[in-house]
């Protein structure tokens, strides 16, 4: 990493340090759970400067360092970190929600949905626009939103809750579902869905079926309620442009704007990978349904994760 972008996300590394210590640790000391409270304050106190960064309108870079991606693979490290924690230790997780851990989570739940929307991907009429706004999520970073998402949601219910009741607030669609949480589901599945149709790199395929999985587990492993909320995902289209989404686009993207047949097809597979448990079935599934293998897409091949070498003081 260049000497320009040491600063960037080095305050989120220490942080994800500390809470990878307390996760490593045999037994867990009251210091463990103090440490991981005043973790999540500073995550908390700094929650919205990250926030209004990574949303910058600013286009991504093409001759200059751009610090969004390193502060976004940086703040969704240290966040999984939080999660691995919550979901391996009742005692701290219960400590935590007393601090609005959950509320947090879902913050950043609906942040990583509007990122994906952030990104034109064109419709069946207009091209994508040529100058991207916002940061570029060919990166490490789109890994540890993944890694975030697919984790995080494996929390229960009441994270999904805070994440959606968040997303239909900022995200707003022609509405054809009543139930709130039905709905900002909805919303949240297809930002998924437009992750796979261009939205993010071709290589996001792989591992967003680990997304998919978690959101089924999240919404107590119903099937019924699963598909009639990914039905919902293939119609729901904005009724107010928000980034890279047009008026009136379809929110999951070009390819789900297809055919009934097309359509169905795609729940019916789904559905039987749910009652089945094959997930890794549904990474064909998904590819076939937007669009297939996406040749010359100008993106860079899977990458790894950042290593920070830090000098200590």
């Amino acid at each position: 990493m260049g000497e320009e972008m040491v600063g960037a996300g080095v305050y989120l590394i220490l942080i994800n340090e500390c809470l990878d210590r307390v996760k490593k640790a045999n037994e867990l000391s009251q210091k463990d759970a103090s440490d991981c409270r005043q973790c999540l304050s500073v995550l908390k106190q700094v929650s919205t400067s990250v926030t209004q960064l990574l949303l910058h309108q600013s286009p991504e870079a093409i001759s200059h360092l751009d610090p969004r991606p390193t502060i976004a693979e940086a703040w969704y490290l240290a966040l999984i970190g939080l999660v691995s924690i919550c979901r391996n230790n009742e005692l701290i997780a219960s400590t935590l929600a007393n601090d609005g851990v959950e509320n947090f989570f879902g913050e950043s739940l609906s942040l990583a949905a509007a990122l994906m929307f952030f990104k034109d991907i064109g419709t069946k009429s207009d091209q994508a626009t040529l100058t991207q706004s916002g940061m570029s999520l060919d990166g490490p970073q789109t890994l540890a939103i993944e890694s975030f998402l697919a984790e995080s949601l494996l929390l229960g219910p009441s994270i999904l809750s805070a994440g959606v009741t968040r997303i239909a607030a900022a995200i707003h669609v022609q509405e054809i579902v009543d139930d709130t949480n039905i709905l900002g589901s909805a919303i949240l599945v297809a930002a998924f869905l437009r992750s796979v149709s261009g939205a993010l790199p071709p290589w996001i395929v792989e591992d967003i079926p680990d997304v998919f999985q978690s959101m089924y587990i999240a919404m107590g492993s119903n099937v019924d309620e699963f598909i009639q909320m990914l039905r919902a995902s293939t119609k729901l289209k904005a009724s107010v442009s928000f980034g890279g989404v047009r008026s009136g686009e379809l929110l999951a993207g070009r390819y789900l704007d297809a055919r009934d047949s097309h359509i169905e097809g795609f729940l019916s597979q789904t559905k039987e990978v749910c009652i089945k448990g094959n997930w890794n079935k549904l990474k064909i599934i998904l590819k076939a349904t937007c669009g297939g293998k996406k040749k010359d897409s100008g993106f860079n091949l899977k990458p790894q994760f950042t290593t920070w070498d830090c000098d200590r003081m």
